[in-house]
């Protein structure tokens, strides 16, 4: 270009247009500004796109701040121009801004294409706005842009997100209505919900309705549908889509999750035989993983717990997940050893993986705090276990009880106990016989004062 200009030969805006695509592709924005000086002093107007150009180079640079000044520069901003920073805001998540320019960008009878328009729609989704992503997809739809179906799985998402299952239901039953046909992905993001919300049977509706309706049900419709049924406690119906799973083409491709669903299921209605016997029979699709497993259940109960934890270690590497038999034999197995830092830790990783224990699980917990005289960590435990909802029984209260009829705690120790008479739980000889003997020690001690 120097020797074109420089043999006379001047350039125009095209010229000029192919030399900033040239220099915001290899990231070169500085000699970019650089150019639209040159044609500034040449009195010539840079046009909207050259402006787009190195705006869009800013954006994908993560300068945003400096492409909206640039913008102001701009005569005639398009779609494409609202298009790149909208986008860019959010990507930052900077919805404020995002909802400036869209609303600008309306004002001035510009449309944002639908990708746009859907990240917008996924930023509010995020927040937990969803209504007023509604009123956005709406504006989008009169004023003329094509609203996909991925712009309204978004907003369904947004719905189940907020336990709104049936206002996502009645967006797809308007999508069809409008002409936007569903996809496999909008009955998985319903049936994801109805299973969070313990709405089984409308689950079970929307699968059948998927059939009805000529969508093939793909992995992630199995593989959601069992984990909720079987954790909601419909073992029943788990099993028969399991069945469908391992009778389709697709069937679970080599993925233990549908199956580790059915294992926490029986879990979960302490049907630990049967789980046992499951899992076993799990060894002809899964042969290594099952072997992991059953040696890590049979060291735990030999008490080589190290041994145990070594083999745990090894599953991650192998590409495994440990299931809900593994974490329950050894979270016993370092409770008993005195690991309680490592079954605590362990617990929690349980349930971050969606398995919650049983209360002999965590009653093993309690004990082995208080074996350690770690009082406090069990009562704080006691609480944890009322928020996730887990039912407490005796063998919870009893250790608790004893401990700090031992601390000489005897007013928290009548408290546990009033809390067991309040839940129903009837408390057994030893926790009256602790309470007995601390009262016993009191009024010993109460009258042996009163005689000094």
């Amino acid at each position: 270009m120097k020797r074109m200009m420089g043999s006379g030969v001047e350039g125009d805006e095209y010229t000029f247009g192919i030399l900033m695509k040239g220099l915001c592709f290899t990231n070169r924005i500085g000699n970019g500004f650089k150019l639209l000086q040159v044609m500034k002093s040449r009195e010539m107007i840079p046009n909207t796109v050259i402006y787009n150009t190195l705006l869009h180079a800013l954006c994908r640079n993560g300068k945003v701040g400096t492409a909206r000044s640039l913008m102001n520069e701009m005569e005639e901003p398009n779609y494409m121009t609202f298009n790149n920073l909208i986008s860019a805001y959010c990507k930052e998540e900077n919805l404020v801004q995002a909802l400036v320019l869209l609303e600008k960008c309306f004002n001035l009878g510009s449309v944002p294409n639908a990708v746009i328009g859907t990240k917008v729609l996924e930023v509010l989704c995020n927040v937990g706005r969803v209504t007023e992503a509604v009123d956005i997809l709406n504006r989008l739809e009169s004023k003329g842009s094509v609203v996909d179906v991925v712009a309204y799985n978004t907003l369904i998402k947004g719905f189940c997100r907020l336990g709104k299952v049936k206002v996502g239901h009645r967006l797809l039953k308007e999508m069809e209505r409008k002409g936007c046909l569903p996809n496999v992905d909008t009955y998985n993001i319903l049936i994801s919900g109805c299973c969070e919300s313990e709405m089984l049977d409308l689950a079970l509706d929307l699968f059948n309705e998927m059939k009805t309706e000529g969508i093939n049900w793909n992995f992630v419709t199995y593989d959601t549908l069992i984990k909720g049924l079987s954790s909601g406690g419909r073992m029943e119906d788990g099993f028969k889509i399991l069945e469908i799973t391992e009778e389709s083409k697709e069937g679970s491709r080599g993925r233990l999750s549908p199956y580790d669903s059915v294992l926490y299921g029986m879990y979960n209605e302490n049907q630990l035989d049967e789980a046992l016997t499951f899992m076993t029979q799990m060894g002809k699709l899964f042969p290594r993983a099952v072997d992991s497993s059953l040696k890590i259940l049979s060291l735990c109960e030999e008490g080589a717990i190290e041994d145990a934890k070594k083999v745990f270690g090894q599953i991650p590497g192998e590409g495994g997940v440990p299931n809900v038999l593994v974490y329950d034999h050894l979270i016993h197995g370092f409770c008993e050893g005195g690991y309680m830092r490592e079954a605590f830790e362990l617990m929690n990783e349980m349930v971050g993986r969606g398995y919650y224990p049983l209360a002999p699980t965590f009653n093993a917990l309690i004990s082995g705090f208080c074996r350690q005289g770690k009082v406090s960590s069990a009562l704080k435990l006691i609480d944890d276990m009322v928020v996730r909802g887990c039912k407490l029984d005796i063998g919870s209260y009893n250790p608790l009880v004893d401990a700090l009829c031992r601390k000489g705690d005897f007013r928290k120790a009548f408290g546990l106990f009033s809390q067991m008479l309040e839940k129903d739980i009837a408390p057994d000889l030893s926790s009256w016989n602790s309470l007995l003997l601390n009262i016993f020690q009191v009024n010993y001690l109460l009258q042996q004062i009163s005689e000094i």
